[in-house]
């Protein structure tokens, strides 16, 4: 299906937009424009979950002997399979997702073009990267440094989280179900339970499409940021191979820290090896000594993987209960004088378009923060 998702990207129309060019922020009529489609976006997702079950069960209601079951004996016993009936669930389904994906690279598309990133001029250039986010496909490129997110965890409790997050729209429409039949007991008609999981459904297409669209503006700002922050970075800042050696473990401490692959990190790890010609040592260790290390850093160098640290766990537009954690020990072993509400602020300033402009003259501007 990806040739029939890429001609839908590409006969989307590029409106002209007025951009002031920087893509980190966002002005007020950019941010309302973008907002806008937003709302359009998860509205029409939560739409189509509420199509999706009148399409489903109506026709199931109305006209039963269009769904034809067949009796077959399992085990020794007999069971009566609505083989139509499922069937046309599946059908349903299948078509449902589909819609779900277009809508999704509808919003990317619209958001790109609204917030300045793409316009006529280079929308073939940009498109393959805006197609993976509205496919949601994971983008793995920190592999090719050697820096694994899933540095030091269980592979057993990866998958078991995994799986309870692919699991979690069924087992929460089951246990809706269990609890309304239980309250309602004996009264609970057919009609009651099967509808009754159409709010979970509607709430996770919704915040899918939510979680597309905001991962676009994410991306879309944070690669500009990267840039302006490529630029801000004194070109002498690591001048030893254990200064290199440092700046690339604080990119696989951000990594660690988030416990999963984002594009802004492997942009922001990409743009500073290059710049500081760091070798990439894919065999590397633990990060036991980091702390220390980075503790004993001179100042000018310390500040910036501060910096670099707080803006990968901005990056990707969220500040975990894991990425509290990780900046109360930093601040405990003496290299961090921020608080995790000053992470989450600058956190939220940048999802929302108003730049870290503050943070970068702290840290970069011989402020006196570390």
């Amino acid at each position: 299906m990806s040739t029939l998702f890429r001609r839908f990207f590409d006969r989307l129309p590029v409106r002209p937009v007025a951009s002031d060019g920087h893509l980190h922020l966002l002005s007020p009529e950019e941010l309302r424009a973008v907002r806008r489609s937003h709302r359009v976006a998860v509205a029409a997702a939560a739409g189509l979950s509420v199509m999706g079950f009148l399409l489903y069960f109506l026709p199931v209601y109305s006209a039963p002997d269009l769904f034809p079951s067949a009796p077959v004996t399992l085990l020794g016993a007999e069971i009566v399979v609505p083989w139509a009936e499922t069937l046309w669930g599946l059908v349903l389904m299948v078509v449902e997702i589909y819609l779900l994906v277009l809508l999704n690279l509808w919003g990317v598309h619209t958001i790109a073009v609204e917030t300045g990133m793409m316009g006529a001029h280079n929308k073939a250039e940009v498109s393959e990267a805006l197609i993976d986010i509205g496919l949601e496909n994971k983008h793995k490129g920190l592999l090719q440094y050697g820096i694994d997110p899933f540095l030091g965890l269980n592979p057993v409790v990866l998958f078991t989280v995994n799986l309870l997050l692919r699991l979690k729209g069924w087992l929460g429409s089951k246990i809706l179900r269990y609890a309304v039949q239980r309250l309602l007991g004996r009264f609970a008609v057919r009609e009651v339970l099967d509808f009754v999981g159409m709010p979970i459904y509607m709430a996770i297409n919704a915040w899918s499409t939510h979680a597309v669209l905001r991962e676009a503006t994410v991306i879309i700002m944070g690669q500009k940021l990267i840039e302006h922050l490529g630029r801000r970075l004194p070109p002498d800042l690591a001048t030893t191979a254990a200064d290199r050696d440092l700046l690339f473990d604080t990119f696989r401490f951000i990594a660690v820290s988030k416990r999963d692959f984002h594009q802004n990190h492997f942009l922001l790890t990409k743009t500073l090896i290059e710049k500081y010609g760091i070798e990439v040592a894919t065999a590397k260790g633990s990060l036991d000594d980091y702390l220390v290390r980075l503790a004993q850093a001179p100042a000018p160098l310390r500040r910036a993987c501060v910096l670099l640290i707080v803006i990968g766990f901005v990056l990707d537009g969220q500040v975990s209960w894991r990425e509290r954690r990780r900046i109360a020990l930093l601040a405990e072993k003496g290299v961090f004088v921020y608080r995790a509400d000053d992470v989450s602020r600058w956190c939220r300033d940048f999802v929302r378009g108003a730049g870290i402009e503050e943070l970068l003259a702290r840290q970069l501007d011989g402020a006196t923060a570390r």
